[in-house]
């Protein structure tokens, strides 16, 4: 599951190309790309941001991309939550 993309955000849209997949998230990752656990789940959730964008809502993709965000989002708030405040996505 990825995207390719020209987002900026879920609705608007800019010249920055975005092709990333949980793949790339892994080997980011595994490299220590990543300046903080917030550049880590804001690539996360944009592949499944992606997926949803891409694939209409009757599709099983644009499904199980909504599950994994949603339980994404469960197991990193733990995480985000020991984040200083001025760290932190509302």
């Amino acid at each position: 599951m990825g995207g390719v993309g020209t987002r900026k955000n879920k609705s608007t849209f800019t010249d920055k190309p975005i092709l990333l997949d949980l793949g790339l998230v892994k080997l980011n990752l595994s490299k220590n790309m990543y300046p903080s656990p917030l550049d880590f789940a804001s690539d996360v959730r944009l592949v499944f941001e992606n997926a949803m964008l891409y694939n209409p809502k009757t599709d099983e993709v644009h499904g199980m991309a909504y599950q994994l965000l949603s339980y994404f989002e469960m197991l990193f708030r733990p995480i985000q939550a020991k984040l200083p405040t001025n760290q932190r996505v509302n």
